[in-house]
């Protein structure tokens, strides 16, 4: 499955070393057992001053489902880094919810969001106790 990511983010949030420590990219690259392996997946991590719209849409032609990931500026900005990775990381667990709007795309939301909490486990940017 393709996962890919990018991100607009004010730098003084902390958040450009953690997001060019996560590979997620690299990590669903193997795996095939979703669903459609046509469909590919790409979300944007936006941590601004101010408020932005939350943009859903899917590329039929294309076959990639766009979705940002919209977290608060003020908040991450005041954190520990350990805070700012539990932040980002279950900010994308949790944004894999989008699927369910589109449950015609037939890809299995369980499993892809059982698999990114293992990666962040692996990454050591969550504990497996974290997630109970």
């Amino acid at each position: 499955m393709e996962i890919r990511n990018s991100s607009d983010i004010y730098e003084d949030s902390g958040l450009n070393p953690l997001m060019n420590e996560m590979e997620l990219r690299k990590y669903f690259a193997s795996k095939d057992y979703y669903g459609v392996n046509e469909i590919k997946l790409f979300f944007v991590i936006n941590c601004l001053m101010f408020n932005v719209k939350n943009r859903i849409r899917f590329d039929s032609k294309d076959k990639v489902l766009y979705w940002d990931v919209i977290l608060n500026y003020e908040t991450v900005k005041k954190v520990s880094l350990k805070e700012k990775k539990i932040i980002l990381a279950t900010s994308i667990i949790k944004s894999f919810d989008v699927l369910d709007k589109y449950k015609k795309l037939n890809l299995n939301k369980e499993a892809i969001k059982e698999d990114s909490k293992k990666y962040f486990i692996h990454i050591g940017w969550l504990s497996p106790l974290s997630l109970t």
